[in-house]
């Protein structure tokens, strides 16, 4: 119908869209070319759209299509219907009709309606739930404010807690715990009040400002020691402190009295003084609980400084035990070298004499004999043997002297003393370790005679010489310095043996501690004692399989 007017649906503001008997675009008023362009592929336009709810007045189903059911349908036909060309998605009443041959399309866009219905909806539906959370929040608002006030009161009790825990000091347990009461209950002060011979006195206070009334007694009525006694939390108002307090205040306030009590034994009380005037029953909970922690705390410090005196007594003990363990063996020792010396001089000195007798009757025999001419092959040989005789005599004579000087047993007192000298001597004694095995270098210093224990400190020069010959194997050098540092006479002994393994070099000087493997472990620590009876001390340092060097140092004499 090509003469027919459209004209009328320009006025219209919604999309209206015109076909023919045979489906081909008619018309297009300008709110359908504003909104969907210039269409002219209807089979194009129509994939556009996908129903998304549809209410059919025909039964039968020609397209899934929302535009085909409306341009094949022989009836009215209405569907709603998602229209998506570009990312933006849009929702449209589509509604057509029969004019005569003509079928007219309406596009009516609901996008904002569907929005705003959905908006509706949603809004109505949050709304209610406000309103459900608004009841419930008022059915427990009281309950919320209780759980947070008790949160709070945890926290504090938790810090309390944590610090009797962790700590094993007395007054750092109280203090701590004093001041999270004043926190706790805004409290003007606190104290905690010692329970001793049967009376009350003031240990700690919180702020430490109010100090100066520590060691104060504390009296209290009848009717609040009954309290006490029970083990009852007592909250009272009141202007003095205590009974025989100075301290009064210009108002009443409230105080709290807090046993603190082990089993039935009563250890003390915490005074709290506060202006709060209501006290809620979480609140006596806590500091019950506080009470409780703070008396088994003080318990276990207690026990704990008992165990660590007892301990510390038992070290001194022991120490003394060690030292005068060793001082007898060193003294046995010295007893027993003495004895030995003696014994072995005595039994030196006898054939010494008859030998000494025997080289004079020699002598004699041999003037004799040189007055003979016949016999000058037998004075040849008894010469040789009266030579002999002679340098054993000598030896054996500077042993016995040697042995004599070393022991020194009628020397207990300090005497003057040349250190080389007594090196020497020690040197001598030892002649046997080191004979044709090890080389000792000399290198003496200058140095003054000190005042000294001779025969003891012999002794440490024989220990750790002896252990130095001992630890080379087969040939080595004995190295031995002396010289004055400071005031102080320093003798080095340093070998070239095996060393000391680092498992036991912290150990050296302990009884027992010993590199051998048939040994006392006497030696060393009987010679730190004596270096230190010299107010003098000891030292070494070695290296596995280089060498040991020990280091003596005691005062010189100026």
């Amino acid at each position: 119908m090509s003469g027919v007017d459209f004209s009328l649906y320009n006025n219209f503001c919604t999309a209206i869209l015109i076909l023919d008997s045979k489906q081909r675009i008619l018309f297009k008023n300008p709110a359908f070319v504003k909104t969907f362009g210039n269409v002219k592929n209807l089979e194009k336009f129509a994939n556009y759209f996908s129903f998304d709810v549809c209410v059919l007045d025909s039964d039968k189903l020609l397209s899934s299509n929302p535009v085909n059911f409306a341009v094949y349908s022989k009836e009215s036909f209405t569907a709603i219907s998602s229209y998506q060309k570009t990312k933006e998605q849009l929702i449209f009443q589509i509604t057509s009709f029969n004019d005569k041959d003509n079928k007219v399309l309406i596009f009516k866009n609901i996008t904002n309606d569907i929005l705003y219905e959905e908006t509706e909806k949603k809004y109505a539906f949050i709304r209610q739930q406000y309103l459900n959370l608004v009841e419930e929040n008022k059915q427990y608002a009281n309950l919320q404010a209780q759980a947070q006030t008790q949160t709070i009161k945890l926290a504090l009790m938790h810090r309390v807690s944590n610090v009797i825990r962790e700590s094993i000091d007395i007054n750092k347990i109280i203090n701590s715990t004093l001041k999270e009461l004043f926190n706790l209950l805004g409290a003007i002060k606190v104290y905690y009040v010692q329970y001793k011979d049967k009376n009350f006195f003031i240990n700690s206070v919180y702020p430490e400002k109010f100090e100066s009334i520590i060691g104060e007694k504390v009296e209290f009525s009848s009717d609040t020691n009954r309290n006490i006694q029970a083990k009852k939390i007592k909250v009272n108002s009141c202007i003095k402190e205590y009974l025989n307090s100075e301290v009064t205040y210009p108002a009443p306030v409230n105080r709290i009295i807090v046993p603190v009590y082990r089993m039935h034994e009563i250890l003390g009380l915490l005074m709290i003084y506060t202006g709060q005037k209501y006290f809620e029953d979480s609140q006596n909970d806590v500091m019950q609980s506080i009470a409780t922690q703070l008396a088994s705390a003080i318990v276990q410090a207690s026990l704990f400084l008992e165990v660590k005196q007892k301990n510390l007594e038992l070290e001194n003990t022991l120490k003394e035990l060690k030292e005068t363990q060793l001082q007898l063996i060193n003294s046995e020792k010295m007893a027993s070298l003495g004895q030995l010396v003696a014994g072995v001089a005595h039994e030196i000195n006898t054939p010494l004499g008859s030998i000494n007798a025997n080289n004079d009757i020699l002598n004699k025999m041999i003037s004799k004999l040189e007055q003979s001419p016949d016999n000058k092959m037998l004075l040849e040989n008894i010469q040789n043997i009266n030579k002999i005789d002679k340098e054993a005599i000598k030896r054996i004579s500077g042993i016995v002297k040697s042995l004599k000087r070393f022991v020194r047993l009628d020397e207990s007192d300090l005497q003057s003393a040349d250190i080389n000298n007594e090196i020497d001597l020690t040197l001598e004694l030892i002649k046997h370790e080191t004979k044709n095995k090890i080389e000792v270098v000399k290198n003496y210093g200058n140095i003054p005679q000190v005042k000294c224990y001779p025969n003891m400190l012999n002794q440490v020069f024989m220990n750790i010489l002896v252990n130095a010959c001992q630890s080379i194997k087969d040939k080595g050098t004995i190295t031995i310095s002396t010289e004055l540092v400071d005031k102080m006479l320093v003798v080095k002994i340093k070998d070239t043996g095996s060393g000391i393994d680092d498992k036991i070099k912290d150990k050296m000087f302990s009884v027992g501690a010993t590199t051998k493997k048939i040994g006392t472990g006497l030696g060393l620590a009987i010679s730190q004692k004596i270096v230190e009876k010299h107010k003098g001390k000891i030292s070494f340092e070695s290296e596995k399989g280089k060498g040991t060097e020990f280091k003596i140092e005691i005062p010189a004499v100026d």
